[in-house]
C-alpha cells in the first residue's frame, strides 16, 4: 500500500476507529481462552466497553501465542472490521520465544554485542512465525539494587554497556540496518523510558527520584545510545520521575524522548499504566488518566480501554489533541504496511513448525550460554580433573529443568537440559548420581564418589518483574548443604542459578570454587556440563557487582569519589560491620587460560581536541583454549570541577585468542570519552590528568593528559 492509499485510509476512519488503533487489548475477546495460547502479564480491567462495534476497531493485541490462535484471531478480527486494518500482535519475548537463551543479565556478560544480536535474531524468526509482529524487548533500563526483580532483564550497571547491547538487540530484531523491519523480523520495543531501574529501595513500580545530572549522565544513556538503532517503539514507564508518573510526563515523553533524542515512531504504555495514573493521585478518574496520557505523547495504550471510554469528552474539550491523534495512527498503519499485513495478515502454520526449536537456535542457546557464565573463584578444582569417574550432584538445582528464569515467553521446562543430563551422557567417562540432599544419597555412592557438585541457587519464580526481595542471601539450607558437603573432605565445588546478585559473604569461604550460570535457557545443562569438564572455558565477566549482604545495595563500581574514602578508618566512608567494596565487582570473571597482559604501551601521553590516541597492548593466550578475552578500559579523572566517578568504564572489547597464542589490542581515546556533564547539564571537560586501568589491574596502566590551546574554551 502506498502512502497515498494510506493517508485516504486513515480519512476514511471515523474517530472512535481512529481511537481504537491507539488501543491494545488481550485475544481471548475475540475467540475466547485458548488454554497455554494467551499470556497475562498483568492485572485485569474492566471490559464491559468492548461491545461488538468498539472490538473491531481495535489495533493491536498482547500475549496470544502460536501460528494457530493468531490466524484464528486475525480472520475473527477481520470479517467484522469495517476497513480490514489487520491486528498487530505484540509479545514479551525477553530472551527467547520457543527457543530460550540466556537471561539478558546473563547475556550481558558477554559483552558481545553479536551474540546478543544473533539472539534477538533467532527469538525474531520464531516470533514471526508463530504470527508476532513485536516484540517488547530491549529492556535498558540501568540498575544498582540487585533487590529489584528486574534486574534479571537489564544489561546490568554500566550505562555504556547497557546501550549498547540494547542496540545490538534492536538490530537483531529488526534485522534491517536501516531502521526498517525485514520480512521474517519483528519491530523492537525499546524499554522502560526511563528510570525504571532506579526505584527507591528497589521495589519494583516505586518512585524515582534523581538530579537531572544524575539522569542524563547515567540513567537516560542507555537509551540515548540504543534508540540510535531506530526501534520501532518506546514503552513508557511505570515510575514517577521527580514527582510525575512519566506515562503524564511531557516533559519526559514530548521533551526528551521527542525533542532531545528525535525518536519518531510510537511510544506505547506499559501494561495498564494509564488506568494506574488514577492510583498515582495525579488523576481523580479515568477521563483525566487518558487526557494526560494522551497529551504526554503516549499513542497506544496498553490493555485498558480509557482512551476509548472518554475520547469524546476529552476532545471537545481538548481538540487540538486530534492532530496528535491522526499522527499516531498514521505511524501505526505505515508500520502495518511496513510488515506486509495489509497484503498479508497470515501466517503459515507449518513454517512454524519448522522454525520453532530448530536445531541452529538450540546450538546458538548453548553457544550463548557457555559464553554468559562466570568463573568467580577457582582453587585450582575447575576444571573437573581427568582422575575423576564418580561424581555426586546435590542440591535443588541438581535435576531441575527450571533453568529458563521468570520470562521462558513459550519456553518449556520439558525441552531443558537439566545439568544432570548435561553431564552424564557427554563423554561416558563419567559415572554421575544425583541427589537433592546428602540425606538421600545413599551411603554407598557417598563413598564412592571422588568429586561433589553442589548445585545451588535462587529459585526462577524468586526474581523477575514483581520478585524484588529483601533479602538476597543464599538460602539457610543450601548455605547448610555447602557445609555439610565440606565436612565430607572431598573435592567440591558449586554451581549457582539465580536471576540477580546473591549476597554471599557469610558462605563464600565455604565455597573453594563457584560457577554463576544465572538461568542459562533451554541448552543449561549441555553448556555447563562443557564447561565444567574443560571442553571449554568459562569467559564471562560480570556486569553487575556481587554485594557481600543484602543491606549493602546499591551498590555499584562507578561510584562518586568521597571526602572520607573507604578505609579501615572509622571516620571514612564505609559500614563498620562489613568489609569495603563488593564481594564480586563489575568486570570480574576468570577462565582457565592464565591469560597475560604485556608490553601496554600510550601513542600519546597529551590528548587535545580533535585528535585520538591509542593504548595498545600483548594479551597472551599460553592454554590450550580458543577463547574469547573480554578487555575493559577504565578512566579515572583526578581533578575535575563536578565530582566524578572513582572509575569508570570507557571501552571494551571482545577478543578472540587461538590456543597458544598471543594477540594485539588496540583502544582508543578521543575528547569526547573525556567529557562529563557539569551541574549545569552541559558537556565539560577541564586540562588536566586521566588515570588509566585495563580491566581489574589495582595500579594504573599509564597517565593521560588532556590539553587545550586556550584554557577554558571547553570549561562551562
Amino acid at each position: 500500500m502506498n502512502v497515498e492509499n494510506l493517508q485516504a485510509l486513515l480519512q476514511e476512519m471515523t474517530l472512535k476507529e481512529k481511537i481504537g488503533q491507539l488501543t491494545q487489548i488481550t485475544g481471548e475477546h475475540y475467540v475466547g481462552k485458548v488454554e497455554g495460547e494467551m499470556v497475562e502479564t498483568g492485572p485485569g480491567y474492566s471490559d464491559q466497553l468492548l461491545e461488538e462495534d468498539t472490538l473491531y476497531t481495535i489495533g493491536s493485541v498482547i500475549g496470544v501465542s502460536s501460528a494457530k490462535a493468531t490466524n484464528m484471531i486475525q480472520s475473527a478480527y477481520l470479517e467484522k472490521s469495517r476497513l480490514k486494518i489487520p491486528l498487530l500482535f505484540m509479545h514479551d519475548a525477553i530472551h527467547g520465544y520457543r527457543t530460550i537463551f540466556p537471561i539478558p543479565l546473563a547475556l550481558s556478560c558477554t559483552w558481545d554485542e553479536g551474540i546478543l544480536e544473533k539472539v534477538a535474531a533467532h527469538t525474531a524468526s520464531e516470533l514471526r512465525a508463530a504470527g508476532i509482529t513485536v516484540n517488547f524487548s530491549p529492556m535498558v533500563d540501568l540498575v544498582r539494587d540487585a533487590r529489584w526483580g528486574r534486574v534479571m532483564e537489564s544489561f546490568g550497571e554500566d550505562h555504556l554497556l547497557s546501550g549498547n547491547l540494547g542496540g545490538a538487540m534492536i538490530k537483531g530484531y529488526q534485522k534491517d540496518r536501516a531502521g526498517k523491519v525485514s520480512g521474517d523480523g519483528v519491530a523492537a520495543c525499546l524499554k522502560h523510558f526511563a528510570a525504571y531501574g532506579a526505584a527507591v529501595a528497589g521495589k519494583d513500580y516505586n518512585t524515582v527520584d534523581m538530579s537531572m545530572r544524575e539522569f542524563f549522565e547515567y540513567y537516560c544513556k542507555p537509551y540515548e545510545i540504543a534508540l540510535r538503532d531506530k526501534p520501532k517503539f518506546v514503552m513508557s514507564s511505570f515510575n514517577t520521575f521527580n514527582g510525575i508518573p512519566v506515562t503524564a510526563s511531557e516533559e519526559m515523553m514530548k521533551e526528551i524522548l521527542r525533542d532531545r533524542y528525535q525518536f519518531e515512531d510510537i511510544v506505547i504504555s506499559d501494561w495498564g499504566a494509564v488506568a494506574e495514573l488514577q492510583n498515582h493521585r495525579v488523576a481523580a478518574n479515568g477521563k483525566e488518566a487518558a487526557e494526560l496520557a494522551l497529551n504526554a505523547g503516549i499513542d497506544i495504550e496498553m490493555v485498558s480501554t480509557l482512551y476509548l471510554e472518554n475520547y469524546q469528552e476529552i476532545l471537545s474539550r481538548n481538540p487540538n489533541l486530534l492532530e496528535d491523534i491522526d499522527a499516531a495512527v498514521l505511524k501505526i498503519l505505515q508500520l502495518k504496511n511496513e510488515l506486509g499485513l495489509f497484503e498479508n495478515p497470515y501466517v503459515d502454520e507449518k513454517k512454524e513448525k519448522q522454525v520453532i526449536l530448530n536445531e541452529e537456535s538450540l546450538q546458538f542457546s548453548k553457544e550463548a550460554a557457555k559464553k554468559s557464565c562466570v568463573l568467580l573463584k577457582n582453587e585450582e578444582l575447575l576444571p573437573i580433573p581427568k582422575t575423576v569417574k564418580n561424581v555426586l550432584i546435590v542440591g535443588p538445582f541438581a535435576k531441575t529443568k527450571e533453568l529458563l528464569g521468570n520470562w521462558p515467553c513459550k519456553g518449556s521446562f520439558e525441552d531443558v537440559i537439566s545439568l544432570t543430563e548435561g553431564l552424564q551422557p557427554l563423554d561416558g567417562a563419567l559415572n554421575v548420581k544425583a541427589y537433592e540432599t546428602l540425606e538421600e544419597c545413599p551411603e554407598n555412592e557417598l563413598v564412592q564418589s571422588d568429586y561433589i557438585i553442589a548445585a545451588v541457587g535462587e529459585r526462577w519464580d524468586l526474581s523477575g518483574e514483581g520478585h524484588s526481595s529483601v533479602h538476597i542471601e543464599l538460602e539457610d539450607k543450601q548455605q547448610e548443604l555447602i557445609r555439610e558437603i565440606k565436612r565430607l573432605n572431598k573435592p567440591y565445588v558449586c554451581v549457582c542459578f539465580s536471576g540477580r546478585p546473591l549476597a554471599l559473604q557469610n558462605i563464600i569461604d565455604d565455597i573453594p570454587a563457584l560457577l554463576w550460570c544465572w538461568y542459562p535457557g533451554t541448552q543449561a545443562g549441555r553448556a555447563i556440563a562443557e564447561l565444567l569438564t574443560g571442553k571449554d572455558t568459562p569467559s564471562g565477566k560480570l556486569t553487575m557487582s556481587f554485594p557481600r549482604y543484602s543491606s549493602q545495595v546499591p551498590i555499584h563500581y562507578n561510584e562518586y569519589s568521597s571526602g572520607r574514602p573507604a578505609n579501615d578508618s572509622s571516620y571514612s566512608s564505609r559500614y563498620q560491620d562489613c568489609e569495603v567494596g563488593p564481594l564480586f565487582s563489575f568486570g570480574e570473571g576468570l577462565t582457565y587460560t592464565n591469560t597475560k597482559y604485556s608490553d601496554i604501551k600510550i601513542s600519546n601521553s597529551v590528548l587535545k581536541d580533535g585528535e585520538e590516541i591509542t593504548i595498545s597492548f600483548s594479551v597472551e593466550n599460553p592454554s590450550s583454549y580458543a577463547y574469547s578475552e573480554i578487555v575493559i578500559l577504565y578512566l579515572e579523572d583526578l581533578v575535575s570541577k563536578v565530582v566524578r566517578p572513582t572509575r569508570e568504564m570507557k571501552k571494551y572489547k571482545v577478543v578472540h585468542i587461538p590456543a597458544h597464542e598471543t594477540v594485539n589490542v588496540e583502544l582508543s581515546l578521543t575528547v569526547e570519552d573525556l567529557t562529563y556533564l557539569n551541574n549545569h547539564l552541559q558537556p565539560s571537560i577541564e586540562p588536566g590528568a586521566f588515570n588509566l586501568y585495563i580491566n581489574d589491574l589495582k595500579q594504573p596502566v599509564g597517565r593521560l593528559n588532556y590539553e587545550v590551546e586556550t584554557i577554558g574554551v571547553r570549561n562551562n
